[in-house]
């Protein structure tokens, strides 16, 4: 489905309506109907996972096998496309270029960060943190796929307790990567976590949700971090990898750039927090 054929059915009780009754059947009755529907969509969904064999073709993470969810597989052709969160690619291969040898992937949903940067960073340990249990098989396909289900622990539900536990017990240089839906205003908190204070952090922020979360994680981080606002723009046809389906960009271009849409609600943004008490320190000569 379009993104914005979405919009148009989640404004519309009636329609919204008839969408969660065909929720509830058997996804071997809900196929055919998607493909009814949406044949173009559906199609051209099926050939971006056809022609990519299912690796990343563009982007930080270019070359890496992904699992994908069922929905994902459907709607979220970026990730394979390599398009998703293109805003931060040169925050990504900064984080690459650092080493950090613990990173904490607190809401890892299919693992595109966790298994990237393991795969990119091979002295980073990552802690995959996801309360929805029916992701984790699917990272731990795209961990062994890539080679790296060594250096990825799954967790379940993070909290400000385990937060606390695994940022004590985490090795320097550490960097906290976060997409939780809003709950970042409850964890990013470092009242009640301090080695916050003396961490990086890259966190998506949900204004949409959380009224207001972007300025308060920035007013309790500013006397500690250097700050990075990044926020999100509409794709362009030129965003499209460029030598993946030509032919395919040339003929439709319109369902090229609605491939790479990342059905967000509202302004997105992202905040890169930089510990300013590791500005004295010395790199690792490791990394």
């Amino acid at each position: 489905m379009r993104h914005s054929t979405w919009l148009r059915l989640e404004a519309s009780p009636f329609w919204y309506g008839v969408y969660r009754n065909y929720r509830r059947l058997p996804d071997g009755v809900r196929a055919p109907i998607r493909l009814l529907f949406a044949p173009q969509w559906h199609l051209a969904a099926a050939l971006v996972r056809a022609a990519s064999r299912r690796r990343i073709v563009a982007g930080p993470f270019q070359g890496m096998r992904m699992e994908l969810s069922g929905l994902s597989s459907r709607h979220l052709l970026c990730y394979l496309l390599g398009s998703a969160e293109i805003e931060l690619r040169d925050v990504i291969g900064r984080i690459v270029d650092r080493g950090y040898r613990t990173i904490l992937n607190i809401g890892a949903a299919d693992g595109y960060y966790a298994v990237g940067l393991a795969a990119r960073s091979p002295g980073s340990h990552v802690e995959a943190f996801e309360a929805l249990p029916a992701f984790h098989p699917i990272v731990e396909r795209s961990a062994q796929a890539n080679g790296v289900e060594g250096r990825v622990a799954l967790r379940g539900a993070c909290d400000a307790k385990a937060l606390r536990h695994h940022l004590q017990m985490a090795a320097s240089p550490s960097l906290v990567l976060m997409d939780i839906e809003g709950g970042e205003v409850e964890l990013l908190d470092p009242g009640t976590v301090p080695q916050l204070r003396d961490v990086d952090i890259l966190v998506e922020t949900h204004d949409a949700f959380v009224p207001h979360v972007t300025e308060t994680l920035i007013d309790r981080f500013q006397a500690t971090h250097h700050i990075e606002r990044h926020t999100a723009r509409p794709r362009l046809l030129g965003d499209f990898p460029v030598d993946f389906l030509p032919t395919f960009k040339q003929w439709f271009p319109r369902l090229a750039v609605e491939l790479m849409d990342e059905r967000r609600t509202g302004l997105q943004q992202w905040l890169f927090l930089t510990a300013k008490s590791s500005d004295a320190k010395p790199r690792d000569p490791q990394h």
